[in-house]
């Protein structure tokens, strides 16, 4: 931000913002981007291929052999999203 200060006053104007709005854009996209494609194309294709390994787990298998792929998917891809949120609450 302090960057995007031009006149070196320590407050940012309009066309400074919109400076750094430009700036922030494209770093911003590519992090969204990269968790969208982690969370929703690799987690349900890793849940849907280790559905089976998973059903040979003692004490869990017998539940994960009860629910079908879709449901397991879905669940495995709403714990990665809190997964991500978590990390990124607490690497704030």
């Amino acid at each position: 931000m302090q960057n995007c200060d031009d006149n070196k006053d320590g407050q940012i104007n309009r066309d400074e913002f919109f400076g750094f709005i430009q700036q922030m854009a494209p770093e911003t996209f590519n992090v969204v981007r990269k968790k969208l494609v982690a969370t929703l194309v690799v987690a349900p294709t890793v849940a849907a291929t280790t559905k089976k390994a998973t059903e040979q787990v003692p004490g869990f298998g017998k539940l994960v052999q009860r629910l079908p792929k879709v449901v397991y998917a879905a669940l495995l891809t709403i714990l990665t999203v809190w997964f991500q949120e978590t990390n990124h609450n607490s690497a704030l």
